[in-house]
């Protein structure tokens, strides 16, 4: 298929194998031998050029577009003398939606307006397959295009004009850079036209073509701007259903703002309870009468099965129940006076899921028929905002209603548009200035009672209670440390071994004082050679000289000889002192004792175990914060102060303390802010299992009396006012 062109006939190659009238070569059709004159032609020209006018002035205005195309179909109808106007609009073949095509997915064209005598209701079903073939094929080429006339073709594979008309078409793009356009304007020109006159016409409708897409364009920005106003709106509407605090309220609210918003004429919520439908409020009515058989209409459409569309279900009543006709036929043999016939009917029943228990029933008049599957997408967006906030609403106003006494606090703090909904509810008649003032009689009662219950509530005795942190450690511990530099050689016990005075903990070997030992005995032995040889000398001598010279030798290495004696002595001492043994009865402390100093020097000083005194006295350090420290010290002062320690791992098992004496300022070793160490003395000992805890982190609470539950929240303010004030004073 191949686009007209100003300078050559149009050439249209499928399905016109078939002409019978010889379309198929492509030929121009015969000019014709019609010869208007002047004055019919300048007529004419200025009728186009008034159309073109009014075409184009049309398409500023905001009346809708269906009103537009109706409007346009005319209007080329006239001014081309065509014998039928069909406008096409792109369609999704899943949803029936309105698509572009660009998504991928399947679609096809369907008439969106049809005017003349000649349009595509005169094809049968093979006719019509063929020319849907072909509006797919002049979408792909997305270009006007003149197709000649094809009657008779039934190749469904193969595009052609079905016709005896040769149709014009032009594509309508809304938005510019698509490749497929969302608009087809199909117009039957009159047969025999010459290729210039076809060429004429063909641009004449694209630029009609041009100033529809100019319009659609105008209209979807006008469409979206509708729409953020209505979600704004929406959003509103949901805040103010959130700002009610009671469940009637929100009803109301909820089905006025909902045929507010979607301009329908009547809502009703029905919650449905165990496969009973019950009405709960109808848009604009203050009393609803449960027997009528409107309530009846409206209780069986909420029992209709709904269909899930991923964030809604809904049920179309008019298409599942009765057809037009026969809406129209019920209209024309009710009675005239319409006493017991309602003017509107149940159209529509929206819920958030197929299995929820409120749903909208959407009631329309009955003289309308409107052909839609499902709402349209402004209002379907509505409809799912309105049913996810008026849920959310209700649920959140329930659970307060539920609370013991929750409906009375409710009415006490409701605001007057409560208390305007809940009179006209109950009375049916205006009730603005009675709303009023018991809304402000009962504010005034609130604002007195909860001064009163506060000033109790502040007045209110509670326990005076510190919460601390401190280190649970045993009073008496023995540190056993090396006494010289020295290596591990050995420990006789394990971490948590109770062990008895006088018991072997560690042995400990010092290199130094085996080298000093080894080096003494070497030289006292080499000292004691040198004397023997001096005594077998002297006795072999008889001079009296030399003997006292070697009797003088043999004083000094004797003295010599007791020097290393006592140093060999003192080694032995130090030797024995590597020995650590305990000095009293308890429990080793040494966690991992072989890892950390089986092997390992030690230097002089360094700690080597600890062992916890049998009968020792547990205390616990704790960091009183300065703020507190004060009090603390008044209870103490009054004899008024106990304590109970627990550990962090098991806060519920605590035990008794009492205060022993202050300590120094510290940082606290958790949140590191200075505090005054308070030791207490525990009434037992904290165990864990078998073994020892020392060092154990601990939670204190100090108890300091009684206090004021006011006293209690406003000590700091008041303390550091007093130091702040207390500087000027």
């Amino acid at each position: 298929m191949t686009a007209t062109v100003a300078s050559e006939p149009f050439l249209f190659t499928p399905g016109m194998s078939g002409s019978p009238s010889g379309a198929g070569s492509g030929a121009p059709y015969p000019s014709g031998t019609l010869g208007p004159t002047d004055g019919l032609v300048d007529q004419a020209r200025q009728e186009i050029s008034q159309i073109v006018r009014e075409v184009a002035a049309a398409q500023r205005s905001d009346g809708g577009r269906d009103k537009y195309l109706r409007f346009l179909a005319d209007r080329i109808l006239r001014a081309m003398a065509a014998h039928g106007v069909v406008v096409w609009m792109s369609v999704d073949e899943q949803t029936d939606q309105t698509t572009s095509g660009e998504s991928g997915r399947p679609f096809h064209y369907c008439a969106e307006h049809r005017l003349g005598t000649i349009t595509d209701h005169h094809f049968d079903a093979t006719a019509t397959a063929v020319h849907d073939r072909l509006l797919i094929e002049v979408a792909g080429q997305n270009a006007p295009v003149v197709v000649p006339p094809t009657p008779g073709a039934s190749d469904e594979d193969v595009p052609a004009n079905p016709a005896e008309y040769p149709a014009a078409i032009v594509p309508v793009l809304v938005d510019p850079a698509a490749a497929l356009p969302d608009f087809l304007i199909e117009v039957f020109l009159e047969p025999g036209g010459s290729p210039a006159s076809q060429r004429g016409s063909l641009r004449f409708l694209a630029q009609m073509g041009e100033l529809a897409g100019e319009f659609l364009r105008a209209d979807q920005l006008r469409s979206l701007t509708r729409h953020l106003g209505a979600v704004k709106e929406c959003n509103a509407v949901i805040d103010q259903m959130g700002r009610l605090t009671s469940t009637r309220a929100i009803e109301a609210a909820w089905v006025d703002a909902t045929a507010r918003l979607i301009h329908c004429p009547r809502v009703a919520l029905v919650r449905v309870d165990r496969g009973r439908p019950r009405i709960v409020a109808v848009s604009h009515v203050d009393r609803i009468d449960q027997h009528s058989e409107a309530a009846d209409a409206i209780r069986g459409a909420a029992e209709t099965p709904l269909r899930n569309q991923k964030s809604y279900a809904f049920a179309s009543l008019e298409t599942e129940r009765r057809g037009g006709a026969d809406r129209r036929e019920s209209s024309s043999n009710a009675p005239k006076s319409g006493v017991n016939s309602s003017p509107v009917a149940p159209r529509w029943v929206v819920a958030q899921r197929p299995e929820s228990r409120w749903r909208l029933v959407l009631l329309e008049p009955v003289e309308e028929a409107r052909q839609l599957k499902e709402p349209i997408p402004e209002v379907r967006m509505m409809l799912e905002r309105l049913l996810v906030g008026g849920h959310q609403a209700w649920m959140a106003a329930h659970r307060v209603e539920a609370i013991p006494g929750g409906r009375f606090w409710n009415r006490l703090s409701a605001t007057e548009d409560d208390e305007i909904d809940f009179a006209s509810a109950r009375d049916g008649k205006p009730g603005h200035a009675r709303a009023i003032y018991s809304a402000a009689r009962r504010r005034a009662g609130l604002i007195t009672a909860i001064a009163l219950t506060t000033i109790l509530l502040l007045c209110l005795p509670i326990p005076s209670l510190i919460p601390a942190t401190g280190l649970i450690r045993p009073l008496e511990l023995d540190t056993y440390h090396a006494v010289t530099d020295a290596t591990v050689e050995k420990l006789h016990v394990f971490h948590g071994q109770t062990v008895s005075a006088g018991d072997v903990l560690a042995t400990l070997v010092s290199r130094d004082l085996t080298e000093r030992k080894t080096t003494l005995l070497g030289r006292r032995a080499v000292l004691m050679q040198r004397r023997d040889q001096l005594n077998h000398a002297l006795v072999a001598s008889g001079n009296m000289t030399s003997g006292s010279v070697e009797l003088q030798s043999d004083h000094e290495i004797s003295e010599e000889i007791d020097a290393i004696d006592q140093q060999l002595d003192l080694i032995a001492d130090s030797e024995s002192d590597l020995i650590l043994r305990a000095r009293r009865d308890g429990r080793v402390d040494a966690w991992r004792l072989q890892e950390r100093l089986a092997g390992r020097p030690l230097k002089r000083g360094d700690a080597v175990l600890n062992v916890i005194a049998e009968d020792t006295t547990w205390v616990v350090d704790a960091t009183i914060p300065q703020r507190r420290v004060a009090r603390v010290d008044q209870a103490i002062a009054d004899d008024s102060l106990t304590a109970d320690v627990s550990t962090r791992w098991a806060p519920g098992d605590s035990h008794s303390a009492t205060p022993h004496r202050f300590g120094p300022v510290v940082a606290d070793p958790v949140d590191g802010t200075p505090g005054v160490i308070l030791r207490l003395t525990l009434s037992a000992a904290p165990t864990l299992g078998d073994q020892p805890l020392t060092e154990t982190p601990a939670r204190v609470a100090i108890r300091c009396g009684q206090t004021s539950l006011g006293w209690f929240l406003f000590e700091d303010i008041a303390s550091w006012v007093r130091t702040r004030i207390g500087v000027y004073l």
